[in-house]
């Protein structure tokens, strides 16, 4: 007898009454980084109401999701990078450091460092500044590449 993987119904389930995340199925111990990430990767195959229900429990899950969250935004797939980016608006206040980091830390990778952008604005922040060299080294590359063609 196989078992279903674990739905998103479930794991709202779950999320609804039950604190401490963590659920045995079938002698199988699911943790709320197992949650949080399939939530995430849930979102490449979702149809527009899963990905809304998606939001929403990661919204609800909150402050834990954050660095999944954040990593998210480097996704490749345009639904798993909006979702994580509103997512990240939705959790606020607390999403501001490690959002601020991973601007610095990506900031010459413009396709990451917009969407970061974009959320540090909707939440009302500043910009953190960059390493003028990071910003040197980009313009050189830039440069570079224009030569080329």
């Amino acid at each position: 007898m196989t078992t279903s993987p674990i739905n998103l119904d479930t794991i709202k389930f779950h999320l609804i009454w039950n604190k401490d995340f963590s659920f045995n199925r079938e002698n199988q111990n699911v943790s709320l980084e197992e949650l949080i990430e399939f939530l995430i990767e849930s979102l490449e195959d979702a149809d527009k109401a899963t990905a809304n229900k998606a939001e929403n429990l990661l919204t609800r899950i909150g402050k834990p999701a954050i660095p999944f969250l954040i990593q998210g935004l480097k996704a490749n797939h345009n639904r798993v990078k909006s979702v994580c980016a509103m997512v990240l608006v939705r959790i606020g206040q607390p999403a501001v450091e490690g959002l601020q980091e991973f601007y610095i830390r990506n900031a010459n990778r413009p396709k990451v460092r917009w969407i970061v952008e974009f959320v540090l604005s909707e939440l009302g922040m500043q910009l953190p500044e960059l390493d003028q060299r990071a910003t040197e080294s980009e313009r050189k590359v830039l440069q570079f590449s224009k030569a080329a063609v």
